[in-house]
C-alpha cells in the first residue's frame, strides 16, 4: 500500500506539469501570444473630415405663459334700509283704521290699519331697489398652456478619412474639419 501511495504521489506532479505546460499551447495552438497593457502601442492623429450631415428629429415643446386680461366685475351694493317708511306707514294705516269701527272694534281696526300701513310701506320699499350697482375691470390672469414642434439637432454623422480610407460615426459635436483619431498598432501572429 505504501508503494501505491508513494506512486501515486509522483504521478500527480507530473499531470500538473503537462497541464500547466500543454494547456496554454493547445488553446493558443501552439503559439502563445503575451499582451502587457503597460505596453500600449496607441498614439493618436488627425484626420480629415470629408462630410458633415445633421441627424435631427422632431420633437414637441411645452411652453406655459401667463394670460391676463381685464375683465368687467359687476359690484352689488345694498343701501341700509330706512325704518321711517314702515313706521310711517303704520301710523297712516293706524289713523285710518281708527275711522272704522266702534269701542273695541276701533282698537282692533286700528291695529289692523297700523299692521297694513307697515306692510303696504315695507313691500314698496322692497320693490324699490335702492342698491346701487357698479361696474369695475379686474384684471384676471391664468396659465395657458401651447405646444410647437421643434427640429433639433441630436447628432453629427461625420465622413472622415485616415491614410487614403474612408470611415464613417455618428458623433455628438460638430467635428469641425478634422478629428482626432487613436492608432493602435498590433503584431499578428501567423
Amino acid at each position: 500500500m505504501a508503494q501505491y501511495m508513494k506512486s501515486v504521489c509522483l504521478r500527480i506532479p507530473s499531470v500538473i506539469f503537462l497541464a500547466v505546460v500543454a494547456l496554454p499551447a493547445c488553446a493558443g495552438h501552439g503559439k502563445v501570444a503575451y499582451s502587457n497593457p503597460a505596453f500600449d502601442h496607441s498614439q493618436y492623429d488627425y484626420a480629415k473630415v470629408l462630410q458633415v450631415r445633421p441627424v435631427t428629429e422632431i420633437v414637441q415643446i411645452q411652453e406655459e405663459r401667463q394670460v391676463c386680461r381685464d375683465e368687467p366685475v359687476q359690484h352689488h351694493v345694498a343701501e341700509h334700509r330706512s325704518p321711517v317708511p314702515v313706521i310711517f306707514g303704520s301710523i297712516l294705516g293706524g289713523v285710518i283704521g281708527s275711522h272704522f269701527g266702534g269701542g273695541h272694534g276701533k282698537t282692533l281696526a286700528t291695529i289692523a290699519g297700523a299692521t297694513i300701513g307697515g306692510a303696504v310701506a315695507r313691500d314698496a320699499q322692497l320693490r324699490s331697489d335702492l342698491s346701487q350697482h357698479y361696474t369695475t375691470l379686474e384684471q384676471r390672469c391664468y396659465l395657458e398652456t401651447n405646444w410647437h414642434n421643434e427640429e433639433r439637432v441630436v447628432a453629427w454623422d461625420v465622413d472622415w478619412a485616415y491614410h487614403g480610407k474612408t470611415y464613417h460615426s455618428r458623433m455628438n459635436e460638430h467635428p469641425g474639419d478634422r478629428i482626432r483619431v487613436r492608432v493602435s498598432v498590433d503584431p499578428v501572429y501567423p
